[in-house]
């Protein structure tokens, strides 16, 4: 099941850099930008069902795959992916995983991410952006499609890990 998580995660990686650059408000000249984190929204889905070891050891692989790639510094996005899953994950010992409760978490998490790589990104002077001007023209709309696209990433990780409780359930009934 994990090699399943880390194969769809890898898609999600792939998606989010090459077809949905081209259907983003930026591509066709809006002022807002959007930065579709797709990755990140699998990995605080994940987070809800899996172990904290392999929730961090997903984040900090995909943060600094995502570092090396895309950003200016390698683990800045490391650090926060591995931060903000790990506390998603230690949010979701407390609460089960209802799909208000979990649209929660994600929204808090894709907020304390962009903020936290935002803050960093300022602290190590790669943007001079002031906070209010990137917080109304990148981080609300980023907020925003996120929180949509995170929905169906939910629905596919939920679906993929009741199936397999489901089937665990009935192969340990058979057994005994």
């Amino acid at each position: 099941m994990k090699k399943g998580f880390v194969a769809f995660l890898l898609i999600l990686f792939l998606l989010e850099g090459s077809v949905f650059q081209l259907l983003l408000p930026q591509a066709w000249g809006s002022t807002f930008v959007v930065i579709p984190q797709l990755v990140v929204s699998g990995i605080l889905v994940i987070s809800l069902y899996l172990p904290k070891r392999y929730v961090l050891m997903f984040a900090f692989s995909f943060g600094l795959l995502h570092d090396i790639v895309y950003g200016p510094a390698w683990g800045v996005t490391a650090f926060a992916l591995a931060a903000v899953a790990y506390g998603t994950y230690l949010l979701a010992n407390h609460f089960p995983p209802f799909v208000w409760i979990v649209g929660v978490a994600i929204v808090l998490g894709q907020c304390c991410y962009t903020l936290l790589v935002y803050g960093w990104y300022r602290l190590f002077g790669f943007t001079n952006m002031p906070f209010l001007f990137s917080f109304m023209t990148h981080i609300v709309p980023t907020l925003v499609f996120n929180a949509i696209s995170a929905y169906p990433i939910f629905r596919f990780i939920h679906y993929v890990y009741m199936k397999k409780r489901n089937r665990q359930v009935v192969f340990d009934t058979i057994i005994r």
